[in-house]
C-alpha cells in the first residue's frame, strides 16, 4: 500500500489554520476565566498562579515565533 504524497503548501495551510482556530478558543477561554472585580467570585491566589502560568506558555509560544526560542 503506498501512501498518498503530501505537500508542504496545503500541509502548511491546513496547520496555519488550526493555529488561527486555537488562537480564537483561547480569547474565549481567557475571557471565561475569573475577572478581577467580580465580588462574587473572588480572585484568589490560585487564580495568581493559573494566569501566570498562561502567561509562561504563551510567552514561550511567542518566544518561539520571534526565533528565540526552540
Amino acid at each position: 500500500m503506498t501512501r498518498p504524497k503530501l505537500l508542504a503548501e496545503p500541509a502548511y495551510e491546513n496547520g496555519h489554520l488550526m493555529a488561527r482556530d486555537m488562537l480564537e478558543r483561547i480569547g474565549e477561554l481567557l475571557q471565561d476565566m475569573p475577572a478581577p472585580g467580580m465580588e462574587e467570585h473572588p480572585i484568589h491566589w490560585g487564580h495568581v498562579g493559573d494566569i501566570a502560568h498562561v502567561n509562561e506558555l504563551l510567552g514561550r509560544v511567542v518566544a518561539f515565533l520571534e526565533g528565540r526560542g526552540s
